[in-house]
């Protein structure tokens, strides 16, 4: 048995080699592709993130206020954006954010 292995080594090495080289080569590639779109993918979900947090700074500074499920929607929002590696510059103003006057309603604070 050991010898009619080594009289066939040279072919299995030979097959082994140009099946092997290839695929991993290939696999390599495939996953280059995939690492590079996931990449893709949470820096576009983190541009999201922070265009609507900053949309809703504006909105409701502007405002002066902020509904409760407004700020639970920043909030949500924020804590994704920080798990994807946001910067500073968006904490700045959600803690502005933290500051505004929570309301349930949609009424003036003169009516309230």
């Amino acid at each position: 048995m050991l010898e009619t292995l080594r009289s066939y080594w040279s072919i299995i090495s030979t097959i082994i080699t140009v099946v092997a080289v290839p695929a991993v080569g290939y696999l390599y590639k495939k996953y280059k592709q995939a690492d590079a779109w996931q990449k893709a993918v949470e820096l576009g979900v983190q541009a999201l993130l922070r265009d609507r947090i900053v949309q809703s700074y504006y909105h409701y500074e502007e405002r002066g206020w902020i509904t409760l499920h407004g700020l639970e929607n920043v909030n949500a929002m924020y804590k994704e954006y920080h798990a994807l590696g946001g910067n500073g510059t968006v904490t700045a103003l959600v803690n502005t954010i933290h500051e505004l006057e929570v309301r349930d309603d949609k009424r003036p604070a003169s009516q309230a």
